[in-house]
């Protein structure tokens, strides 16, 4: 027995060094991909503008009617072609991916993934207001899962190496292994999966080792040296962190705005490029810090070379010119615009500052390094991932504190305000709700009539104190259905309810009922209604039964539905081949 175990110890071991060494050979690949599309876009931006990174000093030089034309023809060409190959590639991409974790098991196709690479590299050369990170993610992430399918490995571990590519694409775009391996962890799986965090950990790490050896080991952004000067300047960066929260929404509503509105106008979705790129180009002629993924802008933010004024007129620009870019369908990343947009508001609340009380509050270009987090945060409700971000671009502890309090601000009120980021919102858009890693509308193809219990313990309402104590002792259910003398529902009665009684046990145990201490608003549902209703009553309440009652008489018990009974329904029905 002991050498059966110690093989099976032996086995388990080399199967993770196996794992791990498939992993650094995903961060590599995706490392050398995302390499090949910079250098791919930086020949595609300098053929169409005549400059490979500075689109403002392009629009300079070139003539105003070429400004216009550029973005504009570059989505007329990109709408079509999108729209015959695969329209799918619509978008930032990061929303594909958690779809396919969730939805497909970790199956990306591998179609996708090109037209995701050449779409987004013809956005972002005419000039698109859209981040470059969404695509290298992509193609991470069919890297790792088109090696787990090539091994024919389980779908629990097509969805680990989906994600190792993942956090190799965010590594090696912004030179940033955390970040990366926390945007996997927290965004691609939603769920934190430590046994897992190794993978993903080394996968990273390489990723970011090539991307150091083509492009250093500097960071995407010209990152001032940040400062605390006070901590009296905390209830600053708690407003800023609010701001962010409140301009997340904006955001994540404008963009869904623009796509509704060329829904009612008829236009088809293979010419909503063009008309962004279009309007894009009118506004690139008064501020031409709107065209591409604006990192020179952000550069400029952070080395305090822009004015108030012209960093808030930037922010509406630039903040217009994204939700119309992602709203049309144009192809490529959310999460560096959000960058782009939380520097410039975090600049302006640090410049304002300034002016009011100089001596008392950092610079502004400490408040864009923090306020780059907010922001994210409240578009992806990724706070670890948007504090580690910037954390890294810095390494320095003093950016901590105002980065928590930003960061959770944030968060909160998008939560409060809104409840979902932006890319479970493109996700909701399509008809597919991600709740906490999974699928929910998978769920709706199970019945409650075929899961409920027929058999259940209901108690009368006149029973009193004494015998339903001794009932609760001898049963293992944790509710019990309270019927009157026709048997008709009017409470429920759980264990909570009992315990607060407990007191009332001696002379009065014979004397209190059943109907005095009962729950009478009860939570129901109907035998015909599916899994998913059932998801959501369960959701957000302390309650672990729920009555079903007949469709035609809400008071007639049929049954009862466990919240354990759905979860194993879920795990037998939906996740076949494990999951997480």
């Amino acid at each position: 027995m002991a050498t059966v175990a110690e093989d099976h110890r032996r086995l388990r071991h080399c199967r993770l060094v196996l794992y791990l060494l498939l992993a650094a050979l995903i961060g590599l690949a995706t490392g050398a991909l995302a390499v090949c599309f910079r250098y791919l876009l930086l020949e595609g931006t300098a053929l169409l503008w005549d400059e490979p990174v500075d689109l403002i000093a392009a629009t300079a030089r070139l003539p105003w009617y070429q400004v216009v034309l550029i973005p504009a023809l570059g989505g007329l060409v990109l709408g079509p072609a999108v729209a015959h190959f695969a329209p799918e590639t619509r978008g930032a991409g990061v929303p594909e991916v958690i779809e396919a974790v969730v939805v497909r098991e970790g199956n990306i196709r591998h179609r996708t993934s090109l037209c995701k690479l050449l779409s987004t590299l013809l956005s972002l050369s005419c000039g698109a207001s859209v981040g470059r990170e969404g695509p290298v993610v992509h193609m991470g992430s069919a890297v790792g899962s088109s090696l787990a399918q090539l091994l024919h490995l389980p779908a629990e571990w097509k969805r680990v190496f989906l994600a190792c590519g993942a956090a190799a694409g965010i590594a090696a775009t912004f030179n940033a292994p955390m970040a990366g391996m926390l945007f996997a962890a927290e965004i691609i799986l939603v769920d934190f999966q430590v046994s897992y965090l190794s993978q993903i950990a080394v996968s990273s790490v390489a990723a970011t080792v090539v991307s150091h050896r083509f492009f250093g080991a500097l960071p995407a952004f010209a990152v001032p040296a940040f400062q605390l000067h006070s901590y009296w300047e905390l209830p600053l960066y708690l407003l800023l962190g609010l701001l962010a929260g409140g301009l997340a929404i904006l955001f994540i509503r404008s963009t869904c705005l623009v796509e509704d509105v060329f829904s009612r106008l008829g236009i088809a979705p293979r010419w909503r490029p063009a008309c962004a790129g279009l309007l894009l180009g009118l506004i690139a002629l008064v501020l031409p810090q709107v065209l591409g993924v604006g990192y020179p802008t952000m550069n400029q933010v952070l080395t305090a070379q822009m004015l108030p004024l012209m960093m808030g007129a930037v922010l509406l620009a630039k903040w217009l010119a994204t939700a119309l870019c992602v709203g049309a369908g144009f192809s490529g990343g959310i999460f560096a615009p959000s960058l782009v947009l939380g520097g410039l508001l975090g600049g302006l609340v640090g410049a304002l500052a300034s002016l009011v009380a100089p001596a008392l509050v950092a610079p502004p270009p400490a408040y864009a390094l923090v306020g780059m987090a907010a922001l994210v945060s409240g578009t992806t409700l990724a706070p670890i991932t948007a504090i580690f971000t910037i954390f890294e671009l810095t390494y320095n502890y003093e950016i901590i504190l105002p980065l928590m309090l930003c960061c959770i601000a944030s968060l909160l009120v998008v939560q409060s305000g809104y409840g979902l980021s932006i890319y479970e919102t493109r996700l909701v858009r399509k008809g597919v709700r991600i709740v906490r890693g999974r699928d929910v509308n998978l769920l709706r193809s199970l019945q409650v009539a075929d899961f409920m219990e027929r058999h259940f313990e209901q108690i009368g309402q006149a029973m009193p104190l004494v015998d339903l104590v001794q009932l609760a002792q001898d049963s293992s259910y944790p509710h019990f259905v309270v019927v009157d003398e026709g048997g008709r529902l009017v409470g429920m009665l759980s264990m909570h309810d009992l315990k607060v009684c407990l007191s009332e046990m001696g002379e009065l145990a014979h004397l209190v009922l059943a109907s005095e201490i009962m729950t009478r608003q009860v939570v129901t549902i109907t035998a015909g209604q599916n899994l998913e209703t059932a998801f959501e009553l369960f959701e957000g309440r302390h309650i672990s039964t729920l009555p079903v009652v007949a469709e035609e008489d809400e008071r007639r018990v049929l049954g009862v539905l466990k919240k354990n009974t759905l979860i194993q329904a879920y795990n037998q029905n939906i996740l076949k081949l494990g999951g997480f």
